[in-house]
């Protein structure tokens, strides 16, 4: 069993110092195939970071811990005439896998889609990720597909 964290995840501004860890946390090959996450460059991560204040369809996090970058979070293909959005998010730093963390993170963007006035959030994640599978189910997102390895989740937020 996995011990618990000692200090809540503060989740903040997504900035430069959460770019750059993403950069090496997404090349990891086992966060790589666990994300989904595609081959990019360093100069398309920097365009879809420039374009971050301009989009009303994407909300990103930093997740913190003692102030240290750990991980990101947040949703995509938010669209509010549909009252609904895509969930994201992961832990790079692998030294906090299994204490706990994955909860606060999946709470703390349901409260945000809460607080955009989203009704449901939709997740996509690899059907050999069980850990993040498990998560997902203990946080109330229920199976709504599954085809070739890709499964699909959702969750009704509460109004």
């Amino acid at each position: 069993m996995s011990a618990s964290i000692t200090e809540p995840a503060q989740f903040v501004d997504y900035d430069r110092r959460f770019l750059q860890a993403s950069s090496r946390w997404l090349r990891d090959p086992e966060i790589k195939r666990l994300t989904l996450t595609p081959d990019f460059t360093d100069a398309q991560q920097e365009r879809w970071f420039e374009s971050l204040p301009g989009r009303l369809d994407y909300r990103v996090w930093g997740v913190c811990v003692a102030g240290e970058p750990i991980g990101a979070a947040g949703l995509k293909n938010i669209d509010i005439d549909r009252s609904e959005g895509e969930y994201w998010g992961y832990i790079g730093e692998k030294a906090f896998w299994g204490r706990g963390i994955g909860v606060q993170l999946v709470q703390f963007v349901c409260e945000q889609a809460h607080l955009l006035g989203l009704r449901r959030i939709n997740l996509r994640v690899a059907a050999e990720n069980e850990r993040a599978i498990g998560l997902y189910r203990k946080t109330g997102f229920e199976l709504v597909s599954e085809v070739e390895g890709l499964i699909t989740m959702q969750k009704a937020l509460e109004e």
